[in-house]
């Protein structure tokens, strides 16, 4: 896939710039296959004792979540439904369906004593580090 490179002209007002830049986002998004599953943005925290992953996915169905550790790899993935049952989309820049995320955590963690809790639309897991 080419990269397109889009260079303004002085002469191109700012309603115009905004105008050009949503036909070509519609325009090169819609030519762009969809994914199976997206995926939501983590942060990764260290505390004393543990790592705490946050993973942002807001409308998630808290009862969908798997989760899995493998030495010091996590695995979430979870459903995100979208809001509406019936009627027409006529816009959708949200990520709405399965979604999976492959962590490399920073330290070697146990699965023993661990937490996980969805309020608020942040998935929080406290995995505790090996040895403490």
């Amino acid at each position: 896939m080419a990269i397109i490179k889009i260079i303004w002209s002085e002469g191109l007002g700012n309603l115009h710039r905004q105008k050009f830049t949503y036909l070509a986002e519609m325009f090169f998004y819609s030519c762009l296959p969809r994914q199976e599953s997206w995926f939501p943005p983590v942060d990764i925290f260290e505390v004393p004792q543990a790592v705490v992953v946050m993973v942002n996915c807001p409308g998630a169905d808290r009862d969908l979540f798997e989760i899995r550790l493998d030495g010091n790899f996590l695995y979430v993935r979870g459903y995100r439904n979208l809001p509406i049952k019936q009627g027409r989309v006529y816009q959708l820049e949200g990520e709405y369906g399965p979604f999976e995320r492959l962590i490399r955590l920073p330290f070697v963690v146990t699965a023993e004593g661990a937490e996980a809790a969805f309020e608020d639309g942040l998935l929080k897991i406290i995995l505790p580090k090996k040895g403490h």
